[in-house]
């Protein structure tokens, strides 16, 4: 006969949780993202609130630990009857959790309910990362903080365009032509939307997330990982908000600003945002955090947009444990409103040609050099000390209607604006929009080709490189990034602008004799090697050697035609 405390002693052990984790990432290595399922969850957990949700504990064999909360998923299939673009459930709801581990060895792992009971533990085996390539999260470089690093100091600087979503009967299909494209061109880097029409996880109602769109975005950073590119993941978006879509926080535009753009973001942002950290923010491809997209378009009231703007990613701050790069962005010229926020990371510069959309016609003067067009917004971003990207660009229209992008088929535009975007000081290349109806259709991929060659050229950690100011007064605009070592600078042709070329049809400025551009601050009496290099390929055109003077004045020679050269200068060894 069985005592009867050794009976109720079994009894409880036979009517404990089978509860555990299923390890669905074969083999993973240092720096893959990790993905477990929890294996029979108790009905009430399967919800969209994370914080009611089983927690793991992962500790590395270094002994940082990671806290990472589990969260609703849903396999989904693309509909054949549809063509693709509506998915269809493919499994039963499950509660998955996901990590990158960033050193290989043995990592101890806790599983606990929301109430801190603890369900299971174990050990997850990781191996030596693959690849050479630099990977991990990315911050703002130590050795110069005007540029983003990896953990390992590698500078990264992104070279691309918006790519914020994709339409089509096949829209997945279109993203990975898009990304292809980009990556086959030496390209790094996207800004991508969560929309209501695209990957955004808000529906009709609170709480009540559209799983098939949470599918969506992890299908955008499976494509984004497959092609080695890194994503600015942008959370929200005044068209959704103006218009009501996919955005449950009231009715009425008046409603839904009274309840979302407030001094204190309500509960229900704070539960999506948890669900969208615990689902992605644990994945690498995620280069930062955009909260809203032009904020000022959704609540024009300046007090009220930057009050949320800083609780929000302060909230942001608190709840990410990665602690990934924050931005936000806004489409009038007093974006250092939210640059200047201190939560806030990255500056953000929205800025476009207005020739067609300026009825009264007092500013499209100052957008028919797009390069100059950058020059003063450069100068404040500069003087913020925060790393900054131009990242909309090109010409303002519609997919329907955009008379500069049928103009300027070969994309002048764009190839300066990227460029002036990046030697002004940004932290990247500027960023154009229109990639389907422009970027696609008039196959421009190539024209990042030169960037991705040049820029490794270059020692990015140099601690002293810092962007040249840009001269004020002759034909030539000289503008790029020098240090006493080495420097990399565009001799431009102030002539060589877009309205000039394509609105009254004369031939692209070249010059006709050799002149003269000066770098002061370079090391005094040093040899350098001058390399002209050809801003659409990368490939040298020639080569000359400088002296620079007692005083640190380098004399460059800038040399005929000088169309689409940028210079290369680097100390003789």
């Amino acid at each position: 006969m069985i005592p009867i405390r050794t009976f109720l002693l079994l009894l409880v052990i036979a009517s404990a949780s089978t509860t555990d984790l299923l390890l669905l990432t074969p083999e993973p290595t240092a720096d893959d993202l990790v993905t477990w399922e929890v294996v029979d969850p108790q009905p009430g957990w399967k919800q969209t609130d994370v914080g009611r949700t089983p927690v793991l504990t992962v500790t590395s064999p270094s002994g940082n630990a990671w806290v990472r909360r589990a969260y609703l998923d849903q396999a989904f299939a693309r509909n054949p009857e549809k063509g693709g673009a509506e998915y269809l459930p493919s499994g039963e709801r499950r509660l998955c959790i996901r990590h990158t581990p960033r050193v290989p060895g043995s990592h101890r792992w806790v599983l606990k309910d929301a109430t801190g009971a603890e369900l299971a533990q174990g050990t997850l085996e990781v191996k030596p990362a693959r690849g050479p390539y630099p990977v991990g999260m990315l911050q703002v470089s130590k050795d110069n903080p005007r540029l983003l690093a990896f953990r390992d100091g590698t500078i990264f600087i992104p070279i691309g365009p918006n790519i914020a979503w994709a339409n089509g009967p096949d829209r997945l299909a279109n993203l990975a032509r898009y990304f292809s494209s980009l990556a086959e061109s030496g390209g790094n880097h996207a800004r991508v939307w969560f929309a209501s029409w695209f990957g955004q996880i808000e529906g009709v109602e609170a709480d009540a997330y559209r799983l098939d769109q949470a599918w969506v975005m992890d299908q955008v950073l499976a494509l984004a990982r497959t092609h080695r590119l890194r994503l600015t993941l942008v959370l929200d978006n005044h068209h959704d908000l103006t218009e009501g879509k996919a955005f449950p926080y009231g009715a009425t535009l008046g409603k839904r600003r009274e309840a979302f753009i407030t001094a204190m973001p309500p509960a229900q942002y704070e539960r999506r945002l948890r669900y969208v950290l615990a689902r992605w923010g644990a994945d690498d491809v995620i280069a930062g955090w955009e909260l809203m997209n032009e904020l000022d378009l959704a609540q024009p009231a300046r007090e009220e947009a930057v009050a949320w703007a800083k609780a929000a990613s302060e909230l942001l701050k608190r709840s990410d444990v990665d602690n990934r790069l924050r931005t936000v962005s806004w489409s009038k010229d007093d974006w250092d409103l939210v640059a200047n926020l201190p939560a806030i990371d990255l500056a953000q510069i929205h800025s476009y040609v207005i020739e067609w959309n300026d009825p009264i016609g007092l500013l499209r003067l100052g957008t028919r050099d797009g390069v100059q067009m950058l020059v003063n917004n450069a100068d404040r971003a500069n003087a913020i000390g925060k790393p900054f990207l131009f990242a909309e660009l090109g010409f303002q229209g519609s997919n329907e209607k955009n008379i500069g992008n049928e103009l300027d088929v070969h994309g002048l535009l764009m190839r300066q604006q990227l460029w002036a975007g990046f030697l002004l000081g940004g932290y990247g290349s500027g960023a154009t929009w229109w990639w389907d109806t422009y970027l696609e259709s008039r196959n421009l991929w190539p024209l990042y080709r030169g960037m991705a060659a040049i820029l490794p050229r270059l020692d990015w950690r140099d601690r002293e490189l810092a962007p040249l100011t840009p001269n004020a007064e002759s034909s030539l605009r000289v503008i790029g990034w020098q240090s006493p070592t080495q420097a990399l600078v565009w001799p431009q042709l102030r002539a060589d602008t877009w309205y000039l070329h394509l609105m009254e049809q004369k031939p692209r400025p070249q010059l006709r004799r050799q002149i003269g551009a000066r770098l002061s601050g370079m090391k005094a009496g040093a040899r350098y090697d001058v390399h002209y290099l050809d801003l659409l390929s990368g490939e040298e055109k020639g080569r000359r050697e400088a002296i620079a003077g007692p005083q640190g004045g380098l004399d460059l020679a800038v040399v005929p035609p000088n169309v689409d050269t940028v210079l290369w200068v680097k100390i003789a060894e």
